[in-house]
């Protein structure tokens, strides 16, 4: 039986048995797997059981549709497929797919049909993704920061903010813990770049708020921002180094 492994970075949310002829994606309650992102459309994406193979077909979505970092609107999915939705990467598996040469189903007319887009938002998107990827020539970035738990935290008081990517929420994965009912595994991501930090609204009914603002999109952070989500409320600071010196 095929299945989908929904991810974020390298924290596994779900895995989800492929057991109905159509799966659909998006960020509402109705779909059959919902994932709470604002990148992610209401209705984004199917997945149809077509005899022995598995196809992906964008629903209009907004942000698109990606399997394998190519923009596709309908496609045949192969074992290990990675489909990125939003933010979120689902593994597409199938361990009993079947050598093409052994598949009478194939249509090739279908998977030569497959549209890829090469748009700006593609390339806006792949673009980010690489920025985000450490290479060998990189300078450290001269920025540090950090987050201060002023209340209702979950035994921290200080998270330095030394990663590129770093997660609040009440997940397992999360490197800042929250508390809150409607807060979700991953509420926010505060993105460390070498012009400074920004914080995106991820997941839950709790919104994301920077002094008493909800987070659309991404933001800034200034030294001394108040962010809260749920009942948890934090303060963002930072300091700029010149030539390593702070």
């Amino acid at each position: 039986m095929a299945k989908l492994i929904v991810k974020f970075r390298d924290a596994t949310l779900q895995e989800i048995p492929i057991t109905r002829p159509t799966v659909t994606i998006g960020r509402v309650d109705n779909n059959d797997i919902k994932i709470e992102n604002l990148a992610v459309s209401r209705q984004h994406a199917k997945i149809v059981r077509d005899g022995e193979r598995y196809i992906i077909e964008d629903l209009n979505s907004l942000n698109g549709t990606f399997v394998n970092e190519k923009k596709v609107m309908k496609g045949i999915l192969r074992n290990n497929d990675e489909i990125l939705v939003g933010k979120h990467t689902l593994i597409f598996v199938d361990e009993e797919e079947k050598p093409i040469e052994m598949r009478k189903d194939i249509d090739i007319s279908l998977a030569e049909k497959t549209v890829i887009l090469d748009t700006k938002k593609q390339r806006e998107l792949l673009s980010q993704r690489m920025e985000e990827r450490p290479t060998i020539a990189e300078k450290p970035l001269q920025l540090e920061g950090g987050i201060s738990i002023v209340s209702g935290g979950v035994e921290q008081k200080d998270v330095k903010l030394t990663k590129r990517l770093t997660v609040g929420g009440k997940g397992e994965s999360a490197d800042i813990k929250l508390r809150g009912f409607f807060v979700g595994k991953i509420a926010f991501i505060i993105s460390k770049r070498p012009n400074g930090f920004f914080i995106t609204h991820s997941g839950g009914r709790s919104m994301t708020k920077v002094n008493g603002v909800a987070v659309e999109g991404q933001r800034e952070l200034k030294d001394g921002d108040i962010i809260d989500v749920g009942s948890t409320r934090m303060q963002f600071y930072a300091k700029k180094q010149v030539n390593g010196v702070s």
